[in-house]
């Protein structure tokens, strides 16, 4: 992967570590690995990170800026269907941009204790906000649930988000050997989408059949109901 030479060294550690550690698995990747992917030196590299945890630990920093930046409310105006669309589509994309911390995430927990500290609080400012979106949909008119129904369909949400790559493994669907792909992170869109459905309302009920649409059929559990006994 080649990297505009105008970005500062720092910044090159964190973009080709992320790259490791989605194609290959953070536990696969040594900062001897990173280093050499850059051509630098590990000394060059340790005079920016003292050690991998630091690296993990600036990458979730970024991701956890970035996601809530992209959950924010709009100041000026009710939420319409293009907002929902959105929400789901930025969340699966930083599901993909950062796959590792999801795939790896119980790893991360046992070994690293800022991340162990950093998740959990993560974990919580993005469901905060989650409860905020939707309250703002009902509001809106476009979703009609209560309270509970609101805290119980978010925390549904976030285990289908960050287990969903743990699901793929365990069906099956990826391997060491057979890495995740794109698609499959619009099927764990489609399986959030489907969780919204009985709460729609209105011009949101045809937006959802649109984008279910638009994401097309799945074959997961046809795969996961033909598989036989050997």
């Amino acid at each position: 992967m080649s990297l505009p030479k105008a970005l500062k060294t720092k910044d090159r550690i964190l973009q080709i570590s992320l790259q490791l550690f989605n194609e290959r698995g953070e536990r696969s990747v040594t900062t001897n690995h990173i280093a050499a992917e850059l051509g630098i030196s590990p000394g060059n590299l340790y005079y920016h990170f003292r050690n991998k945890h630091e690296i993990i630990k600036e990458l979730m920093h970024q991701y956890q800026v970035e996601t809530l930046e992209m959950l924010s409310l709009p100041e000026d105006r009710p939420l319409t269907t293009n907002d929902k669309i959105n929400y789901f589509q930025v969340l699966s994309g930083q599901l993909w941009n950062y796959r590792f911390i999801h795939r790896d995430v119980y790893h991360l927990v046992e070994s690293n204790e800022d991340f162990k500290k950093i998740y959990p609080r993560f974990a919580g400012q993005v469901m905060q906000q989650g409860q905020r979106i939707y309250q703002a949909f009902v509001d809106a008119g476009l979703m009609k649930m209560t309270p509970s129904e609101i805290e119980a369909l978010i925390i549904n949400l976030w285990i289908v988000l960050t287990n969903w790559t743990n699901f793929l493994y365990m069906s099956g669907h990826i391997s060491d050997n057979n890495h995740l792909e794109e698609k499959w992170v619009w099927q764990a869109l489609r399986q959030m989408v489907f969780l919204e459905g009985p709460y729609l309302m209105g011009e949101s009920r045809a937006t959802y059949e649109q984008l279910l649409e638009s994401l097309g059929p799945s074959d997961l559990f046809a795969s996961l109901s033909s598989l036989k006994d050997e």
